[in-house]
């Protein structure tokens, strides 16, 4: 029961940060950035943030999904998904502040 509902959870929290990501990325919009992540980037330059950055948010968000399913795989197959997927989610998530800094000069205005 236990592995269920964190696979279950695992999945529904990923689709989310995945759809806020498709959202960023479609509409070229940074309103779900903080606005310190955006404070410096120039109007113009705020489509492209909102795109790159949303791209690294979406291999984030699918590793989150993949992270839950992984729970059910047998030993060691199991450790060594995990490791995978907790490699990709944490290069993903450094990948999106690198873009942050590209763009704002810095992670906090």
């Amino acid at each position: 029961m236990e592995v269920t509902a964190g696979c279950i959870v695992s999945i529904i929290v990923g689709a989310l940060i995945l759809g806020m990501a498709l959202w960023q990325m479609k509409t070229g919009s940074v309103r779900l950035l903080h606005s310190y992540h955006t404070v410096n980037v120039p109007e113009e330059a705020r489509p492209a943030l909102a795109l790159e950055s949303g791209r690294w948010l979406a291999a984030t968000g699918i590793s989150v999904i993949l992270l839950g399913p992984t729970l059910l795989l047998p030993a060691p197959y199991q450790e060594i998904a995990t490791a995978i997927l907790a490699t990709v989610l944490l290069a993903s998530t450094a990948l999106a502040c690198r873009t942050i800094v590209k763009y704002n000069g810095s992670l906090f205005g």
